[in-house]
């Protein structure tokens, strides 16, 4: 605090130079600061993804192995590394690059200093006493100048970290208000879930991808939702489960809901564990349950019997097997409503039509519950007791299955334009 004004003391209106040697150098220091912060958030943005990439491969490394990709996926793992190394280094250097200003900042400070007050004081007086004191002042000042480096240095890390957060923390935040959700069953006749002139979208500001639904379910009714690829068949059990922005209109539900994901979510527990998830273990339904998910012969065969661990994110288990296991946990529940998100697409012909008469049907487990069925399995839709056949985010048509085939619409075209029905549930089971 007080060398400044010693130095002034001592050098008179000549040690003004110094600041505008420090003056100059800030647009220097500035522009650096600026790229290295450039280059910091790109550094992050590989890594994020070098971690992800990395995560991914893990998690899938037996497929990896079996195809024998370890090559290939090692390249795209060095490459993005690279890619990391290369902001990282850039970022480095550019640091040094500021430390060095800094450092050569007090020399050039002492150089410019000098020759001004020999040039421009009386009798050039430069002594011994003023130049031994004026350089001790300097080497105060060079003490103090070691920290800005390093502190700019942590508040460009910190800065990017913030504007990460801050991102993350902008986020929309889910309306709760969203569904009209009441966890009291309803009772036979009464409407179980009811939309009314909804128009959904993913986010505040993307288009809306759901327009004006206007769909009724009774208690205890199945209902099959159909239409063509993107035609808004998950979207629309996604705005039922209150994920999407309402736009506007509503959407209320009466009783528990439990929900099968298109892709199954399976946790690295055992059996039992996925399949109760924290309920009380009831051993003759479980046993029930995984009879009619035609899961008790794949789990009889296991080490462990339902006690065998199915792995991280189910890498025990094929992919039709994490497909029943996640609908086995949803049919444990005993929910009054339930949104099936193609369920049967990874199960073979035969594991799917067993699957679907024994828990999904109209004499499966599931019977008198309200069933929403979003599937591709056209085979199955005869035994719905309503169909919804979406085209471009909006209801086409909807009526039981005889209604809509006398009407030769949306669901005629697409049963014309499918597979045999023997073949629609066709998977990934083996």
């Amino acid at each position: 605090m007080t060398s400044g004004p010693l130095f002034v003391q001592l050098l008179g209106p000549s040690a003004l130079t110094a600041i505008a040697v420090f003056v100059s150098l800030l647009p220097l220091n500035f522009f650096i600061t600026k790229k290295r912060n450039h280059h910091q958030e790109e550094q992050m943005r590989q890594k994020d993804c070098r971690a992800r990439l990395t995560s991914c491969i893990l998690r899938n490394v037996r497929t990896v192995k079996y195809h024998g990709w370890e090559g290939a996926f090692l390249d795209r793992v060095l490459h993005i590394r690279a890619q990391e190394l290369g902001a990282l280094k850039t970022s480095s250097l550019l640091f040094s690059v500021s430390l060095v200003s800094f450092q050569v900042s007090t020399f050039l400070v002492a150089l410019v200093v000098f020759a001004v007050h020999t040039l421009v004081a009386e009798e050039n007086a430069m002594d011994a006493e003023k130049a031994f004191v004026t350089l001790t002042v300097l080497n105060i000042l060079n003490k103090a100048q070691a920290f800005p480096p390093f502190s700019i240095h942590s508040v460009v890390q910190a800065r990017v970290s913030f504007d990460r957060l801050a991102a993350f923390l902008s986020l929309e935040e889910a309306d709760p208000g969203a569904v009209d959700s009441s966890p009291s069953r309803c009772a036979a006749g009464e409407d179980c879930i009811r939309i009314q002139e909804g128009t959904f979208a993913w986010s505040q500001e993307s288009a809306p991808c759901l327009h004006r639904i206007n769909l009724t379910v009774p208690q205890g009714c199945l209902l099959a939702v159909v239409g063509p690829v993107g035609a808004g068949k998950s979207s629309l059990l996604s705005a039922l489960l209150g994920e999407l922005a309402k736009v506007e209109g509503s959407v209320s539900i009466k009783g528990p809901v439990a929900y099968v994901p298109q892709e199954a979510w399976v946790q690295n527990m055992s059996v039992v564990d996925n399949v109760c998830f924290g309920q009380e273990l009831d051993a003759p339904w479980l046993e029930t349950v995984l009879e009619a998910c035609a899961l008790w012969p794949d789990v009889d065969g296991f080490p462990a019997g339902v006690h065998t661990r199915t792995g991280e994110q189910g890498m025990n288990l094929s992919g039709g097997q994490k497909q029943r296991l996640s609908l086995a946990r949803a049919v444990y529940r005993k929910a009054a409503v339930y949104l099936l998100d193609d369920p049967l697409a990874s199960l073979d012909a035969c594991v799917g039509q067993h699957v679907f008469n024994q828990v999904i049907g109209p004499d499966g487990l599931l019977q008198g519950t309200t069933r929403i069925l979003v599937t591709h399995a056209l085979h199955v839709l005869p035994q719905a007791d309503w169909i919804v056949v979406l085209e471009d985010g909006a209801i086409a048509e909807m009526g039981s299955f005889q209604e809509l085939l006398h009407r030769k619409g949306a669901l005629v075209g697409l049963l014309d334009g499918a597979r045999q029905p023997g073949d629609g549930g066709e998977g990934d089971e083996n």
